[in-house]
């Protein structure tokens, strides 16, 4: 009997031998890269990933997202003025995650990475440790060098030694501004505004290290990865890949930014062909003289506080990017200087106009400069767009001011001839009979 039961126990070991080897901890564990594809809103251009941790024991996904902040918040606008926002990671489950994407009507794919139980245990440790901490769980914002896709590239590449980064090297297909010009290609205002923004910081030379500030290019380079084993031999990264949510009627974004310096040129030059033209009719027409003044304010307003806010940016702030921003050439703070005279010329004070030639001609040269410094190799910033579109409307508007005061604002006037009717001589003439 008892070599019975020996018998027995030794077969019930050898039958469960090869699922007890399996249920080594972290066994239990998938670990994925998602990747949400962009949206309608400006912040949902660039698209957005997270981790997705599934335990099949639990039956429990768990998506960490790196991408939160406090979107209502009072000091959201403060801190991004001063480049001191800050995100967090959260934790979120995989419905909850793919409903909110749904209603966005934005494409989730999921990659599932072929680590070993132990590396799938130590990244789900590191991602839960993080998020539960109330410091650790909180970073300060970067959109090209520390954001929700860095941080869960940086995620991967420690689990895996190194081997993502390893797959990166090389330059970079295009620098940062083209990108971020590809993407907000749709929405021009965005776009434009964006690229007037941002200072030469962004048009420096990138590695693939660094482009994968992109989901979408961390997602590309997961695909060319591999994994080292024991015995020497190498195996993709990613072993399965999936469309989880598609995203009907959304066009792909454009796989290279477009130019439209031509566009621009033409928009500048055909507003600015109408600053010049108003100037002559504005001599003797209320309507010219209060449509160039009104014209010109507008100008200056928006060029003036533009041109500060880049300044404020520049000296004031975390900003990187925004330093050293030549477009400070076509959007000067000097331009404020056109609110009070193009209202004073709308109103039709004559006395205002040499003063607002002067400033016109000023803001025009300093476009003018900004054309010119290019031959520096020190002023390498791609603003191409910005001076196709704003160096012909100062000109414009210079010309202008220069036809309503009759002359070029660089010589002085002519002295009025004074007619005294004689009275001088009448009054050198002593008066008969004294």
């Amino acid at each position: 009997m008892p070599r019975t039961l020996a018998l027995l126990a030794s077969l019930v070991f050898i039958l469960l031998a090869p699922a007890v080897a399996r249920a080594e901890p972290g066994d239990e564990l998938t670990v994925s890269v998602l990747t949400f594809g962009p949206g309608d809103h400006p912040f949902f251009k660039f698209g957005h990933n997270a981790i997705l941790v599934h335990d099949d024991r639990r039956h429990v996904d768990r998506v960490y997202n790196f991408g939160t902040f406090a979107f209502e918040s009072w000091t959201l606008i403060p801190n991004f003025l001063k480049g001191k926002l800050r995100y967090w990671l959260s934790e979120q489950s995989l419905r909850g995650t793919l409903a909110l994407y749904k209603r966005e009507n934005r494409t989730v794919d999921e990659q599932v990475l072929d680590l070993s139980p132990e590396q799938r245990l130590e990244i789900a440790r590191a991602l839960a440790k993080q998020e539960a901490d109330p410091v650790l769980r909180y970073y300060k914002y970067d959109y090209y060098e520390d954001n929700c896709s860095t941080r869960v590239r940086d995620a991967v590449d420690t689990v895996t030694r190194g081997r993502l980064r390893a797959a990166s090297t090389g330059p970079a297909s295009m620098t940062w501004r083209d990108h971020t010009r590809r993407l907000t290609a749709d929405d021009y205002l965005v776009g434009f505004g964006l690229d007037l923004a941002m200072g030469d910081f962004i048009d420096k030379k990138t590695s693939v290290w660094e482009e994968m500030f992109l989901p979408q290019k961390l997602q590309e380079t997961l695909r060319k990865a591999t994994l080292e084993r024991p015995d020497g031999t190498t195996t993709p990264l990613v072993k399965l890949e999936r469309r989880l949510l598609s995203a009907p009627g959304r066009a792909e974004p454009l796989s290279a930014p477009p130019s439209r310096v031509a566009a621009m040129l033409a928009i500048g030059a055909l507003l600015g062909g109408a600053l010049a033209a108003l100037g002559k009719p504005a001599q003797t027409s209320r309507g010219a003289r209060r449509a160039l003044g009104a014209l010109a304010a507008t100008l200056g307003l928006i060029a003036g506080v533009l041109g500060s806010i880049f300044v404020m940016f520049w000296v004031a702030t975390d900003h990187r990017v925004a330093y050293a921003n030549e477009n400070l050439f076509v959007c000067a703070p000097l331009a404020l200087w056109l609110v009070g005279l193009g209202v004073k010329i709308a109103r039709g004070r004559p006395s205002t106009e040499e003063r607002f030639a002067k400033v016109s001609a000023a803001i025009a040269a300093v476009a003018v400069l900004g054309v010119l410094v290019k031959v520096v190799p020190v002023f390498d910033q791609s603003n191409a767009r910005a001076l196709a579109l704003l160096v012909p409307v100062w000109l414009g508007l210079a010309v202008g001011a220069a036809r309503l005061l009759g002359r070029s604002p660089l010589t002085a006037a002519s002295p009025k001839p004074v007619d005294d009717g004689g009275e001088a001589g009448k009054r050198a003439t002593p008066p008969q009979g004294a």
